[in-house]
């Protein structure tokens, strides 16, 4: 099978043979061009004619109607108000107009009466009867409706909103568009195309009614044999609207009509609708044909992405690439109606996104507003794909945030936000998402050797427990002054038996016992509590071994006294050395008290106590919590 030529090459070498044939036919460029004959032959033609108007077989206008005043008039017919008497109803009735009687009208205006008629729609104006006037002319009785022409209101938000109360205009303007679908995919199952669909051309009734008019173009896909339809197969003229008419209706047959030719139409309406002015334009209607001819319409530059690409769809110069039918197309409507709401989610996102992206590349950006945007224009294109969960544009959108995101992330070393960024993608970048997941395992060691090192610096951080700590230094510490006190006061002899045994030792090392027991968690948890009660531990324990060594050696235990200072005083020295200078004073305390007791030793109970008191004192100074003391500098 040939292939076809392009129809705008067809047309370019055809347009002088248009141009003669059209000629001056039409001086309004809105208007429609008209066959100039009907297409049937003379013979077949009158021959039509007589049987329809021989023996009364159309109900005359005395016996049946009755005629008003005119309600209307177009280039070729008049429609008057009219009644029926037997059904007692208000009809209109149109007729040719006396000035542009021909049989060649008369033909026409029954070829539509015909077709019309045979296509019982709701969006289709009913056709009653076929009458003749008083002079034996045809007269097509159809129902009388009222309404304002879709063009009249299509482009003005105010009245749409005052007559049919909707608050857009869009969306109400491509309900009346689908409801014209459905009158059209009704004929095009029925074999008619209507071939003249634009707004001028629809009705739309006071309760919301759509009536697509005018079927005077309309042919038959096929003939039903009857011979009275025009054929599409038939038709060698220019015929249509200028601004709206589809390439191949310039073609003269050459390029067949067929129902994707209104499918072009309804989409060149939909252009229409959306820019303000028809897809072909010209300062006249041979400048708008010549555009049809040559050229594919302007790309639209404003509205939804959507609903451009239906336009764009439904107009493509190609017949093949058009909307198959124009039920296919009222679905593609239905469907942007139904995901219009994504689409501008969609669009409020991508804005989002276009602010967020410069951002990601200056330093001195705040995060704080990055994160806004990025939240907003994520939030936007989820919630589109929620609503639509195939939008390509929400898909391709959020993708685009994601990666851009995904990438800030991991330059800020947030490499765990990049993943989980790029693995809620579908097909996340398989490079970007193997760079994040290496640098997160980077990081995560990384961070477990900070969190490390963390535990080990409280671990070893000595204002952590510190008031239980004090709390055990000042117990102990009251008791070691408590207890020599008791002594100097001249106690009874077994209280000098218990100074002078390991009764002493043994009873710091209960109370040492108890207090731990108390404050265990507290105590266990760093480690200057815990090498603090060992000193602690160590230091007792060692003087209880003293006692028993100078006991052993018959060394009474006052006699052995500087030598428990200066067992206290190592033990102070090691832990100064070891967990905290500042306790050198009590060291220092019990070197001189070894001193003094030999030196003084009447006095070594005393010079005890003081060491003792050294002890509590140097004790509470390091460890006394600083909010009860003075701020630490």
């Amino acid at each position: 099978m040939p292939t076809p030529p392009d129809v705008h090459t067809l047309l370019s070498r055809r347009w002088s043979r248009i141009e003669d044939l059209v000629g001056d036919a039409v001086v309004d460029s809105g208007g429609t061009i008209l066959p100039r004959a009907s297409l049937l032959t003379g013979s077949r033609r009158q021959r039509i004619l007589d049987q329809l108007l021989d023996g009364g077989r159309i109900s005359t206008a005395e016996r049946r109607l009755e005629l008003a005043d005119v309600i209307g008039q177009g280039g070729m017919g008049i429609v008057h108000r009219g009644r029926q008497p037997s059904l007692d109803r208000e009809v209109a009735v149109k007729g040719v107009r006396p000035d542009k009687r021909s049989t060649d009208a008369t033909l026409k205006l029954l070829q539509e009466a015909w077709i019309a008629g045979n296509l019982e729609h709701p969006n289709i104006i009913p056709i009653y009867d076929i009458g003749v006037d008083d002079r034996g002319e045809p007269l097509i009785v159809q129902k009388r409706v009222e309404g304002t022409a879709w063009s009249a209101v299509a482009w003005e938000p105010e009245a749409i909103h005052a007559r049919f109360g909707s608050e857009d205009p869009l969306e109400w303007n491509l309900r009346v568009l689908m409801q014209v679908c459905n009158a059209l995919h009704y004929a095009h199952e029925r074999g008619i195309v209507h071939l003249d669909i634009k707004p001028a051309n629809v009705m739309v009734g006071p309760y919301g009614e759509v009536l697509l008019l005018d079927w005077g173009l309309a042919m038959a896909l096929e003939d039903d044999g009857s011979g009275r339809l025009p054929l599409v197969s038939e038709n060698e003229d220019v015929i249509g609207t200028p601004g709206y008419m589809a390439p191949e209706m310039l073609s003269q047959g050459d390029v067949p009509l067929t129902a994707r030719t209104d499918v072009y139409l309804v989409g060149a309406t939909l252009y229409a609708l959306l820019t303000g002015s028809p897809p072909h334009q010209g300062s006249t209607a041979l400048a708008m044909m010549f555009a049809a001819a040559t050229r594919a319409p302007a790309p639209i530059t404003e509205g939804p992405p959507e609903l451009i690409a239906i336009i764009e769809k439904a107009i493509a110069t190609d017949a093949a690439e058009r909307y198959a039918s124009a039920e296919e197309l009222r679905l593609a409507l239905e469907g942007f109606l139904r995901t219009r709401d994504a689409g501008r989610l969609v669009t409020e996102a991508q804005a989002r996104t276009d602010e967020l992206l410069p951002l990601l590349a200056d330093d001195d950006a705040d995060d704080a507003h990055i994160q806004d945007l990025f939240s907003a224009a994520r939030f936007g294109f989820e919630q589109a794909l929620a609503i639509w969960s195939g939008s390509e544009r929400a898909e391709a959108g959020r993708a685009r945030l994601i990666e851009h995101m995904a990438r800030y992330e991991l330059g800020r070393d947030n490499a765990q936000s990049a993943r989980d960024l790029l693995v809620s993608l579908p097909s996340p970048p398989a490079e970007l998402l193997a760079a994040a997941e290496a640098r997160r395992v980077e990081l995560a060691a990384l961070g477990a050797r900070v969190e490390e090192l963390e535990q080990a610096a409280a671990f070893h951080d000595p204002a952590r427990g510190q008031r239980t700590r004090a709390f055990v230094i000042f117990v102990l510490g009251v008791l070691f002054i408590a207890l020599p006190i008791w002594r100097i006061l001249e106690p009874p002899d077994e209280v000098r038996a218990f100074h002078l045994g390991l009764a002493t030792p043994l009873f710091y090392l209960g109370v040492l016992g108890a207090v731990v027991l108390w404050g265990r968690e507290s105590l266990s948890m760093t480690a200057v509590n815990r090498k603090t009660m060992l000193h602690m531990l160590v230091f007792i324990v060692a003087q209880a071994f003293l006692t028993m060594v100078a006991n052993r050696l018959g060394i009474e235990t006052e006699d052995a006294l500087p030598l428990l200072m200066i067992l206290w005083a190592t033990t102070a020295a090691l832990f100064a050395v070891h967990l905290e200078a500042r306790i050198w004073p009590l060291m220092m305390a019990y070197l001189l008290a070894a001193l003094g007791s030999l030196t003084w030793p009447e006095w070594q109970w005393h010079i005890t106590a003081a060491a003792n008191a050294v002890f509590l004192v140097n004790g509470l100074w390091v460890w006394w919590p600083r909010p009860f003391w003075r701020p630490r500098r």
